[in-house]
């Protein structure tokens, strides 16, 4: 019950209408009895019956509906079985993308058939995927469009009816001449109840028309009043030519014939496009030669006689059996009438399509013929355009749309509206329509409300990738299917943040708000908010092609792409525990967003370096105020954080600003420089410069007039050395941050710093500048333009302990002396020297203060920190410190070795911290980091976990063996664990040797008191044997030269493999050094507590209001966080974003140009098909030449003639044959390789010295019964003694046994009489034609010629020529194809071909038995006509004709040098097919000529000469 009502729901939801099954005496079935059904019997109740089918039925509205045309008699298989599973497939395909009515004659054949098989097909696939989804997830997904497959059915036809056909039906041109059963896989039927096939078909065709136009009636009542205002004619309205195409109707004519015809003039008439699939045969191919050549020659006089003689001849030739001129004359003219009718002066009603595996893409057919079929007053209707797009976008076929209906939508009539957006949203692989609205400037602040969202998630098209990977993320979700607003409200945010680690992304109150027309902020930022929620949409639900599409407009790209990558990644890692190859897509599409933002930075960068730098300073509001480098660091997308343009931006923040000189000697190392001139301050006025471009605001000579936006904001942005001065001042007028207000910031940093020098006084602070200005340079752009002598020295001290790269080299100084004291107090030999060890933990516990303080700091200015490691490594140390502290307070309790070896622990971790502290910023240290950490945590972890069953399995076995006596202790353990682990390092030789010491001791005599298992008393003294060294030796093996040399080749492999890699992960993990030592105090460990205690002071002075907080924010803090800081997220210009959305249109077009030079083989395979359809054009051309091959049909009766006669005179073999079966190896029956033969050496007369080949005779015991008798003994060096056995090229009578060794092979035209073959040196037959690679008799009774005889027997039926031959043909068994026989003894060729016939047919008395043997041709043909017709045995042979083809030589794979195949065919053609009785033989059948699949040289050779002397002969 529960499959039949999920199949009623599929079949559109119908209840059958039989109340009996009397209500359908034609419907046998149960299951057919209960599908809707009527029958219709006068046509003018046609339209009544069709609004109570729609009434009554209650059908949903269709968007297409396809009527199928053909018919029954002229239906044959098609020629490529391919061609028609692609019409299957588009079909089903059509149905599943749309709402389609599929109409056809209903009848169990034909197209009918097919189209039921394929929907039947598919509703058992619908129904199998159903059932596995209630199983899996317990609940059904959204079911596809209902299928309505009808059949409209003459009932004339069906098998069962009592309505006879009308006189019609006996012609070959028509299409239902049996009758036939309903297809069982139809939804519905209307049954036509008419005898007269003519009206039957009229009323088919006027009930389809009818059921279209008023479907569109219902579908849109306010179409019928825009078709009238727009001009159109009342009698168009009533014809329904104009109402269903709402609705589009269109035909397809596959094959058919005359009803079929009379069904597409009905259409036609109806202006309802046909769609001719040519390639099909019958009608098919008809209608479209004809249209085609009417579109080529044009509708003058002349064409059209040519048109019509050409179709005339077509048409006989596909309906040969037609008897009546008369039928064949109606049905051309009715094909010209089409023809005329379908091509129309503003529309085309007729489109032609070749069979091919295409008709999978049935749509991209079935469009262009409806709207090639439209006026143009049906296409300037606003709901008609508007219903055409709505079609395309459902069958997703997007330049269709283009060009059929946007291009001729010539006003502007047609509008995007929110409904056709979401639809195309929700619709699956839509991105083309959604790239056209975008393009078109469609509002999605106006289109996305938070509700709409939630609609968005809840009937988005396959949603799997929703359910299984992010719905279960959800907390407490799991078993709920039905998403509730506070998902969009709430729950997302979570999901975004827990993904890519950006909280409040969205806010669904501004969204709704903007909607509404009540912006937030303005405009530009509402629509730019819509954006971010449609791109978290797209991804969630796993469209990347569609966030790729929309990306393409995002007013931010390069965020936009590296936010899309981090939620990728989130949902690869996500999805990973639940489906690897999900997992692994997403990862894929995460990489491709990430690849798309660093290309769009290259063009950017490659373009203009300025947009670029201020693009990477830039924070963006809607990414939670991040920059792109923090947030490409953040979604770990090292890729990005590699280009050329971010390190830049990170050497500018590492170098603080300053430059180091070249001065004095150029060999001393820039760090040398940089660190003694911070510890030392003097060298700074000759080894460290401070560009004027860095340090703007500090000049004191700039005049305030002469500070412009431009040259103060340049100062504060990072890689800003980099810009040209073109750059520079482009940037002046494009970017909306360079205003006024950076001027004023500047001036009030001035006045605070002026203020700390003791200039209180503004007008001091400008009188200074007004004095200073004189010293000015005359030009402040150049880039060589330093402050060395008004900048005051502390603040170039402050710069320079301020930059990151100074902190580095200064902490890394400090940590070193950190670690050398701290190694002095670790080896120093004394147990209680508080002094140093106070020192040291002092020293730690201000390493661990800076630790704590700065990981709060970097937290509260957002910086990337790893709570959980920076956690462990507080506690650690501070662990460390606290349990020193606590062993050297009660060294009396606690040995100082513990108190040692705890510090040694902490040495060498301290030892251990600085390779990831220090080492990453190091360029050739750095990669290598990565390298060996993946070696540590990859290879080395998976090598333990191998290697230690083996280590403690021998720590056992060994310890075991070796020491058995002893004591169970620590020792034992230690012993065991000793040996087994360092053997990955060293072998324990000394263990197996023999020792005089244990040799003193060794166990003379059992030990009565004493279980004693070793061979020594003392129990410390190893126990050798075999067992001791077989143990030891695997474990060796297995450790050393298996296990450490894998571990070996694993780290190479991981060298190779990471070493691209460790790369861009060195330059990935170089930014949170560098940020990390940005955010550092100035002054290293432990002199850092001054740097924090200013920054207290200052904060108690905010507090008290002693300072203000602009002050506060001035004065605290390290200035490289300042440098990040200095831009909070601004307002950009339209132009900005301007340049942003052209540079990744740009991008796209530059992929598209890359893919279309990939795949330029592929066009030139395109192209080169346009060629061969330019050249099925030009046959149009070459029916003119139809004349003249009607001339040389005549001339080539002569060439005939010519040939056979050639023939006959050659014996009707073929020149120059070769023994080509008759070498052959190996030979049949047996194992024995022939001696292999040229071609050129196979004749006697062409010299083969080496020529030796192997004998071979068969043992008569081997041969039928039959035949034994007739065998020839083996011919050895001596003869038998009667010579009269022997009897070479002559007949004899030997002991009763009847022998002929004559040749029947012919003579040539310069021999006479019999041919007479030759003997070779033993005195036996030598082959006539030529060697064959082996000796003596072989598989043949006789030496010499062995004959048979063969009859081809041929007959016409259904006009064509047909033969009898065998079923099946075994091409070794020769012959095998055509009846044949051996003939032993004196039976000549006459007796053995008659009693093959008589075999063959089956006689009502047995066999004719009181019949003379014929011994000549003519007593033979009057026999086997006796034979053949025995209902007239006088007169049979008049209907025979009997004739000898060929006598001679038989090319066969028994062949030997010594003997040979001759064979007899004769020909024997029946000239009637009355009174022919069945073939007896169930071996032979008739089969025509094309029908023959595999056929050996010479019988091929036999069949066409037959068939040229046939058409000789007629």
């Amino acid at each position: 019950m529960e499959r039949e009502s999920l199949l009623d729901e599929e079949l559109n939801g119908f209840q059958h209408t039989a109340k009996s099954p009397r209500s359908h005496p034609l419907l046998f079935d149960e299951s057919l009895q209960r599908k809707p059904s009527v029958v219709i019997d006068d046509p003018a109740a046609v339209s009544r019956t069709v609004t109570r089918i729609l009434e009554q039925w209650a059908l949903s509205s269709p968007d297409i509906i396809v009527a199928f045309v053909s018919g029954t008699r002229s239906f044959t298989a098609w020629k490529n079985e391919d061609h028609r599973a692609a019409l299957q497939k588009g079909i089903i395909k059509l149905l599943n993308a749309t709402e389609t009515w599929i109409l056809d004659s209903g009848l169990d054949y034909g197209i009918s058939r097919l189209i039921g098989n394929a929907v039947r097909n598919e509703l058992q696939f619908r129904q199998s995927k159903r059932e596995y989804e209630v199983y899996v997830r317990g609940y059904l997904k959204k079911r596809r469009h209902a299928i309505l497959l009808m059949g409209v059915v003459p009932m004339s036809l069906l098998r069962g009816s009592d309505d006879e056909t009308d006189g019609h039906d006996n012609d070959a041109a028509e299409d239902h001449p049996e009758k036939c059963d309903v297809n069982p896989s139809h939804t519905h039927f209307i049954f036509v109840k008419e005898p007269k096939q003519e009206v039957a078909t009229a009323m088919r065709s006027q009930i389809i028309v009818e059921l279209a136009a008023q479907v569109s009636r219902r579908r849109n009542p306010t179409f019928v009043r825009e078709v009238q205002n727009t001009g159109v004619d009342e009698v168009s309205y009533q014809k329904g030519t104009v109402c269903h195409e709402q609705v589009p109707l269109i035909a397809v004519l596959i094959q058919g014939g005359m009803r079929a015809l009379d069904m597409v003039h009905d259409y036609l008439k109806s202006d309802v496009p046909v769609l001719v699939i040519k390639g099909t045969g019958f009608l098919a191919d008809i209608l479209a030669f004809a249209y085609e050549e009417h579109k080529e020659r044009g509708n003058n006089r002349s064409a059209m006689d040519i048109i019509r003689r050409d179709v005339s001849k077509r048409v006989a030739r596909s309906f040969p059996g037609s008897k009546k001129d008369e039928d064949l004359t109606l049905m051309r003219n009715r094909i010209i009438d089409c023809v005329i009718l379908g091509s129309q002066k503003e529309k085309e009603l007729i489109s032609v399509v070749e069979s091919s595996e295409d008709l999978v893409d049935l749509d991209n057919y079935f469009l262009p013929a409806v709207f090639a079929a439209r006026s143009r007053a049906t296409n300037i209707l606003k709901e008609q355009v508007r219903s055409d797009f709505l079609l395309t976008m459902k069958l997703n076929k997007p330049g269709i749309a283009d060009s059929k209906i946007l291009g001729r939508d010539e006003e502007q009539i047609f509008q995007v509206d929110n409904d056709l957006f979401e639809k195309a949203l929700m619709w699956k692989g839509r991105e083309k329509f959604v790239e056209r609205f975008m393009e078109e400037d469609f509002a999605l602040h106006r289109f996305l409300s938070h509700s709409r969202l939630l609609n968005l998630f809840r009937h988005a098209e396959d949603n799997d990738f929703f359910v299984n990977v992010v719905w279960h993320q959800v907390p407490r979700r799991y078993f709920e299917h039905t998403i509730e607003e506070t998902f969009v409200t709430k729950d997302l945010n979570r999901i975004i943040e827990k993904l890519s680690g950006f909280s409040n992304f969205l806010s669904m109150h501004d969204l709704s708000s903007n909607y509404l027309g009540i912006f937030v902020t303005d405009e530009y930022d509402a629509e730019r908010k819509a954006m971010n929620a449609l791109m978290v949409w797209a991804v969630l639900m796993g469209r990347f092609q569609l966030a790729k599409t929309l990306w393409k407009f995002c007013e931010d790209p390069i965020p936009m792409a590296l936010f899309v990558s981090a939620l990728a990644r989130g949902l690869a890692q996500h999805s990973r525990s639940t489906d690897t190859s999900v997992a692994d897509r997403v990862s894929a599409q995460g990489r491709e967003f990430s690849t798309m933002a660093i290309d769009v930075l290259d063009m950017s960068y490659k373009e203009s370096n300025a947009r670029t730098f201020d693009l990477l300073n830039q924070k963006f509001p809607d990414f939670n105020d991040r920059t792109p480098i923090k947030a490409a660091y953040i979604s770990r997308n090292k890729y990005f954080l590699a280009h050329e343009a971010c390190q830049i931006w990170l050497n500018r923040l590492w170098e603080g600003g300053l430059e180091i000189t070249d001065s004095w000697n150029s060999r001393i190392p820039e760090e040398f420089k940089l660190v003694v001139s911070a510890l030392l301050v003097f060298p700074i006025y000759f080894w460290i410069r401070y560009p004027a471009k860095n340090f703007v605001k500090d000049f004191s000579w700039v005049e305030h007039d002469k500070v412009d936006s431009g040259s103060i904001n340049e100062t504060t942005r990072l890689g800003y050395e980099n810009v040209g001065q073109r750059d520079k001042n482009d940037l002046f007028h494009i970017d909306s941050l360079f205003d006024r207000e950076g001027v004023d910031n500047t001036e009030r940093k001035l006045k605070v710093l002026a203020e700390l020098e003791g200039k209180n006084k503004s007008t001091r602070f400008r009188h200074s500048l007004k004095h200073a200005a004189p010293e000015a340079p005359a030009s402040s752009s150049g880039s060589n333009l330093f402050i060395n002598r008004n900048l005051p020295l502390w603040k170039k001290v402050y710069y320079l302990w301020s930059a990151p790269r100074t902190k580095f080299w200064i902490f890394q100084l400090f940590y070193w002396i950190y670690l050398a004291v701290f190694s002095v107090v670790v080896i120093l030999p004394t147990c209680n020297d508080l002094g140093l060890d106070v020192i040291i933990l002092i020293w730690t516990l201000f390493n661990v203060l800076e630790i704590a303080l700065r990981t709060v700091y970097q937290i509260h200015h957002g910086f990337p920190v790893s709570l959980f490691r920076r956690g462990v490594e507080i506690t650690f140390i501070t662990g460390f410190v606290l349990l020193v502290a606590i062993f050297k307070t009660y060294f009396n309790f606690i040995r100082p070795l513990y108190t040692r070896s705890l510090m040694a622990f902490g040495l060498l971790y301290m030892y251990y911290r600085m390779v990831s502290v220090f080492f990453p910023m190091n360029s050739i240290l750095g990669p290598m980091v990565y390298r060996i950490k993946r070696m540590i945590t990859v290879d080395f972890l998976s090598f333990v976990r191998l290697a230690l069953p083996f280590i403690v399995a021998n720590m056992f076995v060994l310890q075991s063996v070796m020491y058995p006596d002893l004591p169970f202790s620590i020792e034992t353990w230690r012993k065991g664990f000793y040996r087994a682990f360092f053997t990955l390092f060293i072998a324990f030789l000394g263990e197996i040797e023999y020792t005089p010491r244990c040799e003193a001791v060794r166990l003379r005599n059992e030990t009565a008191n004493k279980c004693w298992i070793g061979d020594y008393e003392n129990y410390t003294c190893p126990t050798l044997g075999v067992m001791t060294y077989l143990l030891n030796i695997q474990y060796w093996i297995i450790m050393r030269l298996i296990l450490v040399v894998l571990l070996n080749a694993l780290f190479a492999a991981t060298m190779i493999k990471v070493k691209e890699d460790s790369e861009f992960i060195y330059r990935y993990q170089r930014y949170r050094t560098v940020l990390d030592f940005a955010s550092r105090s100035a002054l290293p460990p432990p002199f850092s507590f001054l740097s924090y205690s200013f920054d207290w002071v200052i904060v108690c002075c905010v507090k008290t209001q002693g300072l203000g907080k602009q002050k506060e924010k001035i004065l605290v803090g390290p200035r490289t966080v300042k440098l990040l800081e200095n831009h909070a997220p601004a307002k950009r210009s339209y132009e900005s974003y301007s340049y942003w959305m052209g540079l990744t249109k740009e991008y796209y077009r530059r992929k598209e140009r890359e893919e279309r030079a990939k795949n330029i083989a592929q066009d030139q395979v395109s192209r080169f098909k346009g060629l061969a359809d330019d050249q099925k054009a030009i046959r149009g051309s070459l029916a003119r030449l139809s004349d003249k091959l009607k001339q040389l049909e005549k001339a080539s009766l002569v060439y005939f003639e010519e040939i056979k006669h050639n023939m006959s005179r050659k014996g009707h073999a073929k020149e120059g044959t070769l023994n080509q079966l008759s070498r052959l190896s190996p030979y049949p029956g047996t194992g024995i390789k022939r001696f292999l033969i040229p071609d050129h050496k196979v004749s006697w007369d062409t010299e083969l010295s080496d020529y030796k080949p192997p004998s071979y005779c068969r043992d008569t015991y081997d041969f039928p019964v039959a035949e034994r008798h007739y065998v020839d003994p083996e011919f050895t060096s001596r003869p038998r003694k009667d010579p009269a056995f022997w009897c070479w090229n002559a007949t004899a009578v030997v002991g009763g046994k009847k022998i002929d060794r004559r040749t029947v092979a012919p003579p040539t035209d310069t021999e006479a009489g019999q041919v007479q073959y030759a003997l070779d040196h033993r005195g036996l037959p030598r082959n006539i034609v030529g060697r064959t690679g082996l000796a003596d008799r072989g598989n043949l009774c006789m030496y010499g010629p062995n004959l048979c005889v063969q009859v081809v027997l041929t007959r016409f039926r259904d006009d064509a020529l047909r033969f009898l031959v065998a079923k099946t043909s075994t091409y070794p068994n020769l012959p095998s194809l055509f009846p044949s026989s051996k003939t032993l003894g004196f039976r000549n060729r006459f007796h053995a071909a008659w009693q093959l016939v008589e075999s063959l047919f089956a006689l009502p008395d047995g066999p004719v038995k009181d019949l003379a043997p014929p011994e000549d041709e003519e007593h033979m043909h009057k026999l086997m006509g006796a034979v053949i017709f025995p209902g007239s045995p006088d007169d049979g042979a008049k209907f025979l004709a009997v004739q000898q083809v060929y006598a001679g030589y038989l090319d066969h794979v028994d062949n030997t040098d010594n003997a040979w195949m001759e064979t007899v065919v004769w020909h024997v053609d029946i000239s009637t097919g009355e009174g022919l009785p069945r073939v007896a033989d169930e071996n032979f059948t008739w089969k025509e000529r094309s029908h023959i699949k595999r056929m050996r040289p010479f019988e091929d050779h036999i069949i066409q000469h037959v068939t040229i002397s046939k058409v000789v002969d007629d």
